[in-house]
């Protein structure tokens, strides 16, 4: 299935840092404080939880893995859960729209990042690779 906006299905690249971690994790918890989003995933094969920080955060959203078909259609999706997405994600579909305008301005330079999980995804929009943390 293509993408209806610019007709391309979206490119994306596994960060190698979480191939530590096999499976797909669930999102259990978010917290945002303007300065770092710290999420909490769980990972079946693991006793405790695995935290994953984001700092300088332009944008964030939570979306059923259901309402992102054309990640799942698409024969060039990286494999493993975190992903580093280069074209057609959420951060080119908001830079399309006219009153997006920090993709104008100063989120040029910024990524977009995506976590796959169980029920859930989570796409990140920062200038900035993810930090993990382990209990």
């Amino acid at each position: 299935m293509k993408n209806k906006s610019n007709n391309t299905s979206p490119i994306s690249i596994e960060i190698e840092s979480s191939k530590k971690y096999k499976g797909i994790p669930e999102i259990t918890d978010l917290h945002y404080d303007l300065w770092t989003l710290k999420i909490t995933l769980e990972f079946t094969d693991l006793k405790n939880p695995i935290y994953l920080i984001f700092k300088n955060v332009g944008g964030f959203r939570v979306i059923d893995e259901g309402n992102l078909l054309e990640f799942w259609d698409n024969d060039d999706r990286s494999n493993g859960w975190l992903w580093k997405i280069t074209k057609s994600g959420w951060h080119d579909q908001e830079k399309e729209r006219v009153g997006f305008f920090t993709g104008r301005a100063n989120f040029k330079d910024y990524d977009e990042y995506m976590i796959a999980g169980i029920n859930d995804c989570l796409n990140i929009i920062t200038n900035q690779e993810p930090e993990f943390l382990e209990p």
